[in-house]
């Protein structure tokens, strides 16, 4: 075979990737691809910030007024069946309050110091709405960054993986199809770059989440993003 007009195509040389060595040369003739390819599921799973913050005139204020809330707020996600494996403290703050030049006299005396917990609750996209709305009716006045995934993020990514593969060998037949050879067996494959996202929705005036008025309350709504997963492979294949 010859070896003009090949170069572009044909490893010259060792490839060393994960300890493997792949031995190219004239009765070791391959084509190496890089292909990126990305899968796309419905969110199954949703990680949500509820937090609760208030002021208060001293210190001892404060904290009593934001524990007394912050227990009400759990305890009412807790009674509608969400484990305490599932909630985790994101944040928690006591502190001075540097006072703002628009807050009237009465505000600066009252808002003093602040306090402030925020908890991660993860639970099936089902419940996400009733928990939101539940943990707002009980007090919560933050609810933020949205987390939308799937039970298994792997089984996702081995998805992207191999669908990854499928084209590379595409590429791999249409590069041997114009070089007038015949594509051989994968002789070597690897995940080189693997990369899962959960796109996120951010409370309030995203994509993700909105306020819709009713006369009795003001209503958040979630909308569940999909969950897309990515991934790049280096596929070597051999050349007949």
């Amino acid at each position: 075979m010859r070896s003009v007009g090949l170069t572009a195509v044909f490893v010259l040389g060792s490839v060393f990737l994960f300890s493997q060595d792949i031995q190219v040369n004239r009765q070791n003739k391959t084509i190496a691809i890089t292909a990126d390819e990305s899968v796309s599921a419905d969110a199954e799973v949703a990680e949500i910030e509820i937090g609760f913050h208030n002021f208060g005139p001293t210190q001892d204020a404060a904290f009593k007024d934001n524990v007394r809330a912050a227990d009400k707020i759990v305890q009412s996600i807790l009674a509608v069946g969400v484990a305490k494996t599932d909630i985790e403290t994101e944040k928690l703050g006591l502190g001075r309050v540097e006072p703002e030049e628009k807050w009237s006299p009465e505000l600066k005396r009252e808002r003093q110091f602040k306090a402030e917990q925020s908890w991660k609750v993860r639970l099936p996209v089902s419940q996400a709405q009733a928990v939101v709305d539940l943990a707002v009716r009980s007090g919560a006045n933050e609810v933020e960054d949205v987390d939308w995934n799937v039970a298994d993020p792997m089984a996702l990514q081995a998805r992207a993986g191999a669908a990854a593969l499928v084209k590379a060998r595409a590429i791999a037949e249409q590069m041997a199809k114009g070089l007038g050879v015949k594509l051989g067996d994968l002789v070597y494959a690897s995940n080189r770059a693997p990369v899962a996202k959960m796109w996120r929705g951010i409370t309030l005036n995203t994509s993700s989440a909105m306020v819709g008025n009713t006369e009795e309350r003001p209503k958040l709504t979630l909308f569940p993003q999909k969950v897309k997963s990515e991934a790049t492979v280096y596929a070597v294949f051999a050349i007949e």
